[in-house]
């Protein structure tokens, strides 16, 4: 329990040093797709998204077993009606088991800065691999956790797009 109060408590320290350095004007939002259905999580919701390419430490070149993910950190709101509530959608994401197909689906991620899409992320095939939740109310945040693998040996179709400085 302690390491899931760690990855909630990051969230607000680091969004607590970004406002303070002047980033408020930086906002992600996630489209999840998949089997006729669909999840949006805005910039209220998500606090922060960390894209992740991982080749085994124990490598002395490019391997070809590596891992492609993204792990995100957000706000559970619960001002919101049931029915509007993605994080519900997000847990029984979380549960759907291998076998079955609706366990994969396309994560579209997008990272806005100034009002301009500084990066775009698409996993096409990309599972959960851990999702938690936690209601705080000594700190008055309830806070998620999520982080998402692309399926292996369709690594090729994740596709990264955007810009970076001044034009």
């Amino acid at each position: 329990m302690l390491t899931l109060t760690y990855k909630h408590l990051e969230v607000d320290i680091l969004s607590e040093i970004w406002q303070r350095r002047g980033r408020k004007n930086m906002a992600n939002s996630i489209k999840i797709t998949g089997n006729g259905s669909s999840i949006s999580l805005g910039e209220k919701s998500v606090a922060r998204v960390l894209f992740d390419s991982d080749t085994p430490h124990d490598s002395n070149a490019r391997a070809t077993d590596y891992v492609l993910g993204m792990k995100v950190w957000g706000k559970i709101l619960f001002d919101i009606p049931v029915s509007d509530d993605p994080t519900l959608e997000l847990a029984k994401w979380s549960q759907v088991p291998y076998s079955k197909a609706d366990c994969y689906r396309r994560v579209d991620t997008e990272v806005i800065h100034a009002g301009q899409t500084v990066r775009e992320y698409t996993l096409t095939d990309a599972f959960v691999v851990e999702y938690s939740e936690e209601m705080n109310v000594e700190m008055g945040a309830d806070t998620f956790y999520l982080y998402v693998r692309q399926k292996k040996d369709e690594n090729e179709r994740v596709t990264i797009n955007g810009r970076s400085g001044i034009e």
